[in-house]
């Protein structure tokens, strides 16, 4: 399939998600799930240390508005895009990353593998996950490549690592990603955690873990859970 840079954003509606782990950072693995409604976008992402999804790193959610703009001027068969960022939640799995979170004081810096917290001021450090304050707006790109199954349409975001030019959020994403998400028909890809992912899942990590003015967390972090994407 080609890709193509000839797409309307009523086209990106719906739910986007992995149909399997894809290698994010070397010897990471992640699945992506997009959710895209415009103006309205979140991302609900797990990460693992293996490619059979066994061993938990992390799992995050970040939601905001987004803009699709004209067709890359540098990238063929992708089109600019930019994603606002106005919430972040993150929560831990591994030891060595609930350690390096409570040494950089992030959230709460009082970490607790399993449970949430809203790291949207701050972020995390040790991810290289930047929280709202840092970067409240990435400039990513978008190529779709239709299929004439709908469920087998392939979304392409931009290249979201950092390289000594900077970031997503210094600049424009560098090129597409070779892997992708397809769009959800029926039941979602059901690998790694969160193909139940849905409403009340995002309706309950986002109304419960909430920061002060000040950028403190208030209110009880939910979810002690590690079963298959329980919050």
């Amino acid at each position: 399939m080609n890709i193509s840079a000839d797409f309307t954003v009523e086209e990106l509606s719906g739910r986007w998600r992995s149909p399997e782990p894809a290698e994010v950072f070397p010897g990471i693995f992640g699945i992506d799930d997009f959710w895209l409604h415009s103006p309205f976008w979140a991302i609900h992402f797990n990460a693992y240390k293996d490619p059979g999804c066994d061993g938990r790193l992390f799992e995050l959610i970040i939601m905001g508005m987004f803009e699709l703009r004209g067709p890359s001027p540098v990238t063929p068969g992708a089109r600019d895009a930019d994603f606002s960022r106005v919430k972040v939640c993150l929560r831990l799995f591994d030891p060595g990353l609930v350690a390096a979170a409570d040494e950089a004081k992030s959230g709460d810096g009082n970490w607790r593998a399993g449970e949430w917290q809203d790291v949207s001021y701050g972020g995390c450090p040790p991810l290289d996950l930047p929280g709202v304050d840092d970067c409240p707006l990435e400039y990513d790109l978008l190529g779709l490549a239709r299929s004439g199954d709908r469920g087998a349409d392939r979304l392409y975001f931009g290249q979201r690592h950092h390289d000594e030019l900077g970031s997503i959020w210094t600049r424009r994403a560098p090129g597409l990603l070779d892997y992708y998400v397809t769009r959800v028909v029926g039941a979602p890809p059901p690998i790694g955690h969160g193909a139940e992912w849905g409403p009340g899942e995002w309706f309950r990590v986002t109304s419960s873990n909430t920061l002060s003015p000040a950028g403190t967390p208030a209110g009880t972090p939910v979810g002690t859970s590690a079963g298959r994407g329980t919050p």
